[in-house]
């Protein structure tokens, strides 16, 4: 069995109520405005997690979600019976994800989802056991120091296990979170260029990951990787289709939307290989282990 969208539809449609919203309001201290602005960009970026699992099996498979967020993806599964335990650092404090993630969960009557407070860097086989499947969605990108991070991921993976992961690929010199150009080959320079940065949280915790990142660390540590390709090509025809995406876009982008589209050379985008491309999305598996 694999992941359907109907329970998520339905999840989705609950917590976007005013009533919700006020329900968080109060538990947060924020106005209600704020609460729907941060779970509407919650519920607008499930669709990138869901194409992450499009295919996967996860009958009688144990499962963990890296970064759960707000954990909608985690709780939908739970909703349909599968094994997941989702992993989100500050889940046992009163953050906004932790309080809202927990009224979601009570909301929803999936208490029993196992929500763990603590960084990917800290699994270790003796404390959290094995895994077959774990993923994160726009995550690794956040990580401080994101080769320990996947190195202990790997060290609770299955031997037959797979990691699924999407995130941005800063050799592309553009920053999603903001829609932001980045000085090319160093990013972090940008924030001469714009000082506001330096005090952002946000900016502070990019590690910009790049898809040679990723390849060198598998190399190193007895790990296969395979990318998979038309991602570029896949966030442009978003770009084209989804209002709300479109919306929060920069104004450079869309132009260069309507240029491809004018020249009719859109769908060239699907021959650019992963390591230009962005986002990028891949698995990794032990060496002995083919991709999927």
């Amino acid at each position: 069995m694999t992941v359907e969208v109907t329970t998520l539809t339905t999840l989705l449609h609950e917590i976007s109520t005013g009533a919700f919203y006020q329900k968080c309001s109060v538990a947060n201290n924020l106005p209600q405005e704020e609460i729907a602005r941060r779970i509407g960009t919650y519920t607008a970026e499930i669709a990138t997690g869901l194409a992450l699992l499009e295919g996967l099996e996860f009958t009688g498979k144990r499962i963990l979600e890296v970064g759960a967020g707000l954990g909608l993806l985690s709780i939908h599964l739970k909703q349909q019976g599968f094994d997941v335990t989702a992993l989100e650092p500050g889940s046992g404090g009163f953050d906004f994800n932790a309080t809202t993630g927990k009224l979601i969960r009570d909301h929803t009557g999936v208490q029993d989802l196992p929500v763990w407070d603590c960084t990917a860097e800290a699994l270790t086989p003796d404390t959290h056991g094995y895994f077959d499947v774990i993923f994160s969605s726009n995550v690794l990108e956040h990580i401080p120091d994101m080769d320990i991070a996947l190195k202990a991921m790997l060290s609770v993976l299955k031997p037959n296990g797979i990691m699924v992961h999407t995130c941005p690929n800063y050799r592309i010199p553009y920053e999603p979170h903001y829609g932001l150009p980045l000085v090319p080959f160093f990013p972090r320079a940008t924030a001469v260029l714009k000082p506001s940065l330096y005090k952002d949280d946000l900016w502070r915790s990019l590690n910009f990951v790049t898809y040679g990142d990723i390849v060198r660390f598998c190399r190193s540590n007895s790990a296969s990787v395979s990318f998979d390709r038309e991602l570029l090509h896949q966030a442009f025809r978003r770009l084209d289709a989804e209002e709300g995406f479109r919306d929060r876009q920069p104004a450079y982008l869309r132009a260069i939307l309507s240029v491809l589209q004018g020249l009719k050379l859109l769908n060239l985008l699907k021959f650019v290989g992963p390591s230009w491309s962005t986002p990028m999305r891949f698995q990794i598996t032990h060496a002995a282990t083919q991709p999927r």
